[in-house]
């Protein structure tokens, strides 16, 4: 016959001790496993070796290189020992000016990315986790931007108010916010019905603790994807304005090259093929680093055949 248990030998956590023993948030897990999984692809590896050689290129090259602004040289000069990339209609260095112009490009890209995940997280979140009239208002802002694309009402705004990289800028992350805020909203809602979430309301926190707490911080991994492909998105709109003769005249972006080498596309290859080039190459690795990033959050997508 076994010895009978002493009950009351047996201590049980009560109070604060038992709260340090709720489980864990298991999107905690998998984020680690995702950034894991991030690193390990040699192709992500590649992508970002070529963004940071980009961004050095254009933000420490031009310490290095010749006076963008200088008229010394040849014009219309092909690519030679001097001048690497050739020179423009006017004599200048197209390298210095691809990085100067690189500068404005990149920080359109990036500057809208921002723009749009700070009022994605702020409006999509709080529609997806309060709905109501927010929730009402974004899906009708939405619709808008749907039905009329962000580059033609960015077309309309240049042209009425006028072109500067501050207002392209703005009113780029005025039109593509609405897409990543959808994508915000739809993660609140599914983090919202979650247990851990049900177990906040039940302990007391308020209704915002919860929403600042525990559910956007577990929004933002899909909502990061999303905003990596808004860069590439941005710098193909302020190309497109500029190119078309929208863009700031008095700062250079890679558009702008484009748009001055319009009536030498015969004669002098380098002026369009080159800034091209660094567009498509910024464009594909931003793009390209947003599917790794899907990818590795979503291991599940990869695997299906």
């Amino acid at each position: 016959m076994s010895d009978p248990v002493n009950v009351a030998a047996v201590e049980l956590p009560v109070g604060p001790a038992l709260a340090d023993q709720r489980p864990t948030d298991p999107q905690l897990y998998r984020r680690h496993s995702a950034a894991g999984e991030f690193f390990r692809r040699p192709t992500t590896v590649l992508y970002l070796v070529v963004l940071a050689a980009i961004v050095i290129f254009c933000f420490v090259g031009p310490f290095f290189s010749l006076n963008p602004s200088a008229t010394d040289f040849p014009v219309l000069a092909a690519p030679n020992s001097t001048n690497l990339a050739g020179t423009d209609s006017l004599g200048r260095d197209l390298l210095a000016r691809l990085m100067v112009g690189g500068q404005g490009s990149l920080l359109v890209g990036v500057s809208v990315a921002v723009i749009c995940l700070t009022v994605a997280l702020l409006v999509g979140g709080l529609a997806g986790f309060y709905g109501g009239v927010a929730d009402a208002v974004l899906r009708r802002v939405s619709e808008f931007f749907q039905v009329i694309p962000s580059i033609i009402l960015a077309l309309v705004a240049v042209a009425i108010i006028g072109a500067s990289l501050p207002l392209i800028i703005l009113i780029l992350g005025i039109t593509m916010w609405p897409g990543v805020a959808r994508i915000v909203r739809a993660e609140c809602m599914r983090i919202r019905e979650l247990g851990y979430v049900e177990s906040s309301r039940a302990a007391g926190f308020s209704s915002f603790r919860i929403f600042w707490s525990d559910v956007l911080p577990n929004a933002f991994p899909p909502v990061l994807v999303a905003t990596t492909l808004t860069v590439g998105r941005a710098i193909l709109a302020e190309s497109s304005l500029a190119f078309l003769g929208l863009g700031d005249a008095n700062r250079p972006s890679w558009g702008a090259l484009l748009f001055d080498a319009q009536s030498y596309m015969q004669t002098a290859w380098w002026l369009t093929l080159l800034p091209g080039i660094a567009i498509f190459i910024v464009v594909l690795s931003a793009n390209m680093l947003g599917d790794a990033l899907n990818d590795s959050l979503n291991p599940t997508l990869g695997r299906v055949k």
